[in-house]
């Protein structure tokens, strides 16, 4: 891994088509997107691939149901239709997810409201997703709900992911289609012309200190909530407002759900869902201002963790959750744009592209749309570059996956199409892994020991938690985030890393630390 990055450094001399700054899902997508088109690119990411948003999202894919009611009806469109299509493109890594709404005799008119919004919502998809229950079998499909009062319910499809899975598969299509990606390498300053036009920028490889200027046609900021900080540099005022949504997840027999539930919270009516993920039960989501330093890690806070409890035991007062039931916790940074609004829940979701002094500036937007925004920045920038059309370089993602008969008589076909939704590109590689060292289950987990050997070897693990909370989630499906195989693991990894017992443990204890502040359910605790 090492090699690979002293290669990819010592070639960012050369000039390039374009820059991306920023490794989360809207730079991978443009990285995939320009890579398509012949460009010569590169994406450079400060911290990890997908650390900052792109790996703490609420894992929907979703068409923004919600939008419709605050008459965001572009978004809602575009939404379902980028929806739709990952859905083809990824299937296994994108996966359809029923979602239940409850309503009680006090919300007479919620249901017509609602029915209405998901009819334009299935004219949009071209297909009828939603279906409505009476009391008596709604009960049945989401068990352990509030019976008193119950009127009836309704059922739609969305769809659900593993952000930070589907960030590296993007990654890896632009890479095999000529795009350079390297992680832990920081834009410090944007070079300028005569002109004052950003023609590149000085970047810092944070894990040698060592610095150099790249030059490229254009310079792309895609840096989600953190933009203002390079804008700051020509010139540019604030423009972000980062909110923060915080999750819980409990295991999955202490809320047991076979699908999604959307409630709305009894203290101002916000949504919150709940749904089957991974193996365990993901809750989700706060929406407040964020007034920490953005610089760093998130951390859900005592109130936003009572708010959340408080919802759950409302609409499923038999369980009785307590914050000693959850198995951790995470939140995430939304890029969104200050509209002025009071509620930040009232902000729109819309995306923004901004050319400020030849910076081009993208940010907003959702998980769902990233490909969209990528097509849109494409087309901003044909003025700055001639595209090559190269006809080798397609954009069909969709792979055909050859099923394995041995690997399927082990797993299953619903965990291999799921390990295919995460290698795409790489499925025959990934093949030769588990046929050279077996298909195991890591205890308590839908993850395979494959999954971290071929991580460590192929994923540009820098960290610990590169591996254990983006690359497989078991830091986050585990408790105590997974001590109790750190173990197995040290044997597992370390030879495919080349680390030393010295570097092991100081790997051990940064992780451990990283996640006692920022993923433990101790925090719940006032």
């Amino acid at each position: 891994m090492n090699n690979r990055r002293e290669e990819i450094w010592d070639k960012l001399n050369e000039t390039w088509d374009v820059i991306i700054i920023g490794g989360g899902i809207t730079g991978a997508g443009i990285l995939r997107r320009a890579a398509s088109q012949g460009l010569r690119c590169l994406l450079l990411e400060k911290k990890d691939f997908a650390w900052g948003t792109s790996s703490r999202s609420g894992k929907l894919v979703h068409g923004g149901l919600r939008y419709l009611k605050q008459g965001q009806l572009k978004t809602t469109w575009q939404s379902v239709h980028e929806r739709e299509k990952l859905l083809s493109e990824c299937d296994g890594l994108v996966e359809p997810l029923g979602i239940l709404m409850p309503f009680y005799e006090e919300d007479r008119f919620g249901p017509m409201l609602l029915k209405a919004g998901l009819t334009l919502y299935d004219m949009i998809a071209h297909r009828k997703n939603h279906r409505s229950y009476d009391s008596e079998d709604f009960s049945k499909m989401a068990p352990g709900i509030r019976q008193t009062g119950l009127s009836t319910g309704l059922q739609y499809y969305d769809a659900r992911t593993d952000d930070a899975r589907l960030v590296l598969r993007v990654l890896k299509e632009g890479e095999l289609l000529g795009g350079t990606a390297l992680n832990y390498c920081s834009a410090q300053e944007l070079c300028r012309d005569q002109k004052g036009h950003v023609r590149g920028v000085t970047v810092k490889d944070i894990q040698t200190n060592k610095t150099k200027e790249v030059f490229g046609k254009i310079v792309i900021n895609a840096t989600g909530v953190w933009v203002d900080q390079l804008r700051s540099q020509v010139g540019e005022v604030p423009r972000m407002r980062p909110l923060r949504g915080s999750h819980l997840i409990f295991p999955n027999w202490r809320l047991p759900l076979a699908q999604a539930i959307s409630i709305t919270h009894p203290a101002d009516g916000r949504y919150l869902y709940a749904f089957p993920w991974e193996g365990v039960t993901l809750v989700g989501t706060t929406d407040i201002d964020h007034k920490t330093s953005l610089g760093d890690e998130p951390s859900i806070s005592y109130e936003e963790g009572k708010y959340m409890l408080e919802g759950l035991n409302e609409i499923f007062p038999s369980y009785n959750l307590k914050a000693e039931d959850v198995l951790s916790t995470f939140s995430g940074v939304r890029p969104v744009v200050h509209t002025g609004k009071k509620d930040p829940s009232k902000e729109a979701r819309d995306h923004c592209i901004w050319m400020e002094k030849g910076l081009l500036t993208v940010t907003g937007g959702k998980l769902t749309t990233f490909d969209l925004l990528a097509r849109e920045v494409m087309d901003k920038v044909k003025s700055e570059i001639s595209h090559q059309n190269d006809s080798n370089k397609t954009r069909n993602f969709k792979q055909e996956m050859k099923m394995n008969s041995i690997l399927s008589s082990h797993l299953g076909d619903n965990m291999t199409r799921r390990l295919f939704g995460r290698y795409g590109n790489e499925w025959s590689s990934f093949m030769d892994e588990i046929e050279q060292n077996g298909c195991e289950f890591i205890p308590g987990t839908n993850n395979l020991w494959s999954e971290l050997r071929w991580a460590a070897q192929n994923e540009s693990i820098v960290h610990l938690d590169d591996l254990l909370l983006r690359r497989v989630r078991i830091g986050m499906l585990l408790p105590s985030g997974g001590s109790d195989i750190i173990g197995r693991l040290k044997n597992e990894i370390l030879p495919s890393l080349g680390w030393d017992e010295n570097r092991w443990e100081q790997e051990a204890s940064r992780y451990n630390q990283i996640w006692k502040n920022h993923y433990s359910p101790d925090l719940l605790n006032q």
